[in-house]
């Protein structure tokens, strides 16, 4: 049986030329453990980032000393596995020199025997500069990138962002972010095993294929068993091997489908592989998966050409967000953050997320939590933003690291397609690079040659698409409307105004979004109180976008009153942002068979900083996450007032079932006054969307005071009579509403398991923001409107509170804002 020892224990690190020795924390990288030693300054407070980024100007050295076990020693093979090497290094063992690594997205491996004994072993790693080699690489020969990157981050198979993105700081860490392993082995291994499904008649017929590593001669049988759900054996396969390789078949009758969140459960089988050696288990291993189809439709129709992702035969409309690397130094994500944020997706109704390429290949974690919640993966490969030369050196690096993440990523369930990269091939359409032709045929040759060729061979049966946006390669027009998917950026980037979104027809809408800042704790956190102001030198550099500040007061300028505060201003950008990603997401909901897929952008933080987040790097909700468990629900109600004479209410139900209920609307004025109302009963079909009614309003509003001063108030109800979809239109920009002093009141009072928050106001409230002064709570909603007298309750879990506190102390600490107060 294969025996194996990690290495993550009796580390020590120093920077080149030091005579000290430091001890380190492994996994960890030179920041995370100088600032675990209080070597560094903690490089998101104040200005300390770029101090910071000059550490990364030095070569630093690792080393570690071990006692290796005699069960491992014994076997035939040894092997001594990096999982995550950051990024270039040389590795050496009882100083002899194992090999160079230099590609932080590759396992690497390599053959100890007979260099281990039984006594001390000295393991040392060598880490060169990753600045210092990409501007000499850079000042040979220039590849183009991005502007707020250290210019020639191409050149290095590095995370692209550490380099500083128009959300992080240049922050080039380096070390070994992952586990390391020493293992023993005799007579063979069992490398990897790929399963395929193919459903047919009621069942699924499941191919377990193995892949083998044999060290010796011996007659080798693989014992594959699957268990269900629940833990019991419905399947088992005994094969004798031929060559390296081996195939068992299975089927499973009635199985219990996989679906993404909101369409149904997420039942995952278990398949455990042994190889074996008459009755001696050499090496085994453990997947779990979920059964069901999932294609991409790309077929032909009214519009164009539809970009749909299809699971179990179901047009799926993808809800999400892109995510990032959870911090900018990686080494400091754990199974319980991702876990965490991901159940935060899943509250505000995500169904998918689009894993962004200038970041890591998640951990298995990352997948086995995403199968587990119902998340479905767009998976970048791990290029961005950049132009790549195709030398032989990386061509063979890079096709090494996309075969061990394709093979390592596939069975999970919750893989959705691979993608090629991030916003290369519009780079080379539109943007301004140079258009060296040698470099173009390298990026074909990249994305539409070799990447898709890998998938074919390692992983068949999921979509491969070759850039984001595309509309299938080539360059041609890649960031349509009519095909493929789209990244839309002229309202922000180009500073079109909100209503722009609701003129384009997206058929997969993947990437959009709205900056704002972090909630006034996050800020507190890497400012000190005299720099709370948006052009203060630290406020500017938490501020990456270029021009992202001027943006910022374009449209606040634009949407509502100036604030009076800097909380004000937190509050103002916050609700602009989810005002302006919920236009677009209704707008595309409504518009259901035509796009199919909404991923704004962004769903969390690296670091704490101004920027497209729903969740600040605290992990704290901003009002476009609230909003997003809105407009994410499976069943939205929402309106079109552009037309005041035919004011439309639309249904977007996408459950598998369908739904009766009705709508009740209300006129009112800004004292919450009713001015007019009524009701109609709708039915939808399931996973569809129409315009139920229309409100012809125009006589209400035949005069600019009776537009600033009435407002429309409107929900769903179903069968049950449960409030399904609400909302609020107004019929001018907030900054000309005639608001009035709504005098919002409160009372808490304490049930079993947490706190009832109940809320009334004199006037319409809108907006309204609930916080603790110096704690964290889950508010079961937030950011909400008030209509007067009408009551509106909030849940706060005790469990959910950052701190234990009675309801006194909850009271004295909560704070409310509402866009009345602008």
């Amino acid at each position: 049986m294969k025996s194996y020892m990690e290495l993550n224990e009796n580390w020590s690190m120093r920077k080149s030329g030091d005579t000290k020795w430091r001890p380190a924390s492994i996994p960890g990288s030179v920041y995370s453990n100088l600032l675990e030693q209080g070597e560094m300054k903690n490089p998101y407070y104040g200005e300390n980032q770029y101090e910071v980024c000059e550490i990364s100007r030095n070569d630093f050295e690792f080393a570690c000393y071990f006692i290796v076990t005699e069960d491992i020693i014994a076997q035939e093979k040894n092997f001594l596995q990096f999982d995550g090497l950051d990024t270039l290094v040389d590795i050496y063992l009882n100083g002899q020199k194992l090999g160079r690594a230099d590609n932080m997205h590759r396992t690497w491996r390599y053959d100890v025997t007979g260099a281990i004994n039984t006594e001390l072993n000295e393991l040392k790693l060598y880490f060169y500069s990753p600045i210092r080699y990409i501007e000499e690489k850079q000042a040979e020969r220039p590849l183009w990138g991005v502007a707020t990157t250290i210019p020639g981050y191409p050149y290095l198979r590095k995370a692209h962002f550490m380099y500083g993105w128009d959300w992080g700081p240049q922050l080039p860490d380096m070390g070994i972010w992952r586990k390391v392993t020493l293992y023993g082995v005799s007579k063979a291994l069992l490398d990897n095993i790929h399963i395929r499904q193919e459903h047919k008649s009621g069942g699924v017929e499941l191919s377990i294929q193995a892949e083998i590593e044999a060290f010796s001669e011996g007659r080798f049988d693989m014992d594959v068993r699957i268990l269900d759900p629940e833990g019991k054996v419905i399947a088992i396969c005994k094969k004798r091997l031929n060559g390296k390789d081996c195939n068992c078949e299975m089927k499973i009758n009635n199985p219990k489908l996989w679906w993404p969140n909101g369409y149904g459960e997420q039942p995952l089988y278990t398949v455990e592989a042994r190889l074996m050696e008459g009755d001696c288990c050499i090496d085994s291993k453990t997947v779990r998966t979920g059964l069901r189809t999932i294609r991409v439709s790309r077929d032909d129709d009214q519009w164009g050409q539809e970009f749909c992702i299809v699971v179990n035969e179901t047009k799926i409309f993808a809800m999400g967000a892109d995510y990032i690397p959870e911090d900018q130094i990686i080494s400091r994500c754990s199974p319980s953050k991702t876990r965490h944020l991901l159940e935060q997706c899943v509250k505000a109704n995500f169904n998918h997320i689009r894993v962004w390429g200038g970041g890591c290949y998640p951990e298995d974690y990352f997948f086995d939590i995403c199968d587990e919640l119902g998340l479905l993966v767009w998976q970048d490969f791990m290029f961005a933003c950049a132009v790549y030369r195709m030398s032989e050196d990386f061509t063979n690096n890079i096709r090494q690291e996309i075969i061990e993440n394709v093979k390592r990523i596939r069975n999970h369930a919750s893989l959705a397609l691979w993608c090629g990269n991030n916003e290369m091939e519009t780079a080379w359409d539109s943007w301004e690079i140079p258009q060296d032709q040698d470099l173009k045929e390298d990026y074909l040759f990249q994305f539409e040659e070799l990447i898709p060729e890998i998938c074919r061979q390692y992983d068949p049966d999921t979509f491969y698409w070759p850039s984001s946006p595309s509309c299938g390669g080539n360059f041609e027009d890649p960031n349509s409307y009519t095909r493929g998917d789209v990244h839309y950026w002229d309202v922000w980037h180009g500073m079109k105004p909100l209503t722009e979104f609701r003129k384009f027809y997206f058929r997969f809408c993947s990437e959009y979004g709205f900056m704002s800042l972090p909630n006034q704790k996050t800020i507190n956190d890497f400012a000190a109180p005299e720099e709370c102001n948006l052009f203060s030198a630290v406020m500017e550099a938490h501020q990456k976008c270029d021009d992202g500040n001027k943006k910022l007061l374009y449209y606040l300028s634009q949407m509502v009153s100036y604030p009076y505060s800097f909380e004000g201003l937190i509050y103002a950008t916050q609700l602009l942002q989810a005002d302006a990603i919920r236009s677009n997401v209704e707008h595309m909901r409504r518009n259901r068979g035509r796009c199919m897929g909404s991923t704004y952008w962004q769903v969390n933080d690296s670091n704490p900083i101004i920027s497209w987040s729903s969740i600040d790097y605290n992990g704290r909700w901003k009002a476009l996450h609230y909003y997003a468990k809105r407009f994410y629900a499976p069943v939205l109600l929402s309106v079109n007032e552009e037309n005041l004479e035919e004011v439309v209410f639309n249904i977007s139900n996408e459950q598998v079932t369908g739904i009766e209920g009705v709508i009740c609307w209300t006129l009112r004025d800004a004292g919450a006054h009713v001015l007019k109302e009524g009701k109609a009963e709708v039915k939808a079909a399931p996973l569809s969307a129409k315009d139920c009614f229309q409100l012809n309003l125009s006589k209400e509003l035949d005069t600019i005071e009776k537009k600033r001063s009435h407002y429309l108030e409107y929900a769903f109800y179903d069968s049950t009579g449960q409030n399904r979809s609400y909302g609020t239109t107004l019929f001018v920009m907030p900054k000309h509403f005639r608001f009035k002093s709504p005098n919002i009141t409160f009372c808490v009072t304490e049930e079993t398991g947490g706190y009832r928050i109940q809320l009334k106001a004199e006037a319409f409230a809108k907006g309204v923001c609930l916080d603790l002064k110096k704690y964290d709570c889950s508010f079961s909603d937030n950011w909400f409107d008030i209509h007067g007298e009408e009551t509106v309750s909030v849940w706060v879990g005790r469990d959910t509170i950052s701190h234990a506190i009675d309801r006194n102390e909850l009271e004295e600490n909560l704070i409310i804002y509402c866009s009345n107060d602008l």
